[in-house]
C-alpha cells in the first residue's frame, strides 16, 4: 500500500512539472508570435516608404510615437497604426524619414507590452526599431 502511495506522489509531481512547463513553453509562444507581428508590421510599413519614396520625403509618413490611429497624417500610416494596436497590447508606432533626396533614410519604430511581463524582472516593455535608406 505504501508503494502506491510514493508512487502517486512522484507521479503528481511529475504532473505537476509537466504543467509548468506547457505553460512556460506556452508564454514563450505568445512572446514569439508578437515579436513575429512587429517586424512584419515593420518591414511591410518601410516597403510603403521605399514605394512613395516621394512622399516620405515630403514627410507624408511622418509620425510621433503613438497609439491613436487617429493621429495619423496619412491613411495608410492610419492602417498601419491600427493594425499594430489591434495585434499588439499596449503598441506605440513611430515613424520617421530624414535627410535629403539621395541620402534619405527612414526609421519605423514599434514599443509594446510583452506577452511575458507578468513573469519577468522588467515591466515588460520591447522595442523593435529598424531604420534603412531609402
Amino acid at each position: 500500500m505504501i508503494e502506491v502511495l510514493i508512487t502517486l506522489f512522484i507521479l503528481s509531481f511529475g504532473m505537476l512539472g509537466l504543467a509548468a512547463t506547457q505553460t512556460q513553453a506556452l508564454r514563450a509562444q505568445r512572446h514569439a508570435d508578437a515579436q513575429s507581428q512587429v517586424v512584419q508590421r515593420v518591414e511591410a510599413m518601410l516597403e510603403r516608404l521605399r514605394i512613395d519614396r516621394h512622399g516620405a520625403l515630403a514627410g507624408a509618413y511622418d509620425q510621433p510615437c503613438s497609439d491613436d490611429p487617429g493621429s495619423a497624417a496619412s491613411d495608410q500610416v492610419r492602417a498601419w497604426l491600427t493594425g499594430l494596436v489591434s495585434a499588439l497590447p499596449q503598441a506605440q508606432g513611430c515613424i520617421e524619414v530624414t535627410g535629403a533626396d539621395d541620402v534619405a533614410t527612414a526609421t519605423v519604430k514599434v514599443i509594446w507590452r510583452s506577452p511575458r511581463a507578468s513573469w519577468s524582472d522588467d515591466d515588460g516593455q520591447r522595442q523593435y526599431r529598424l531604420q534603412t535608406r531609402l
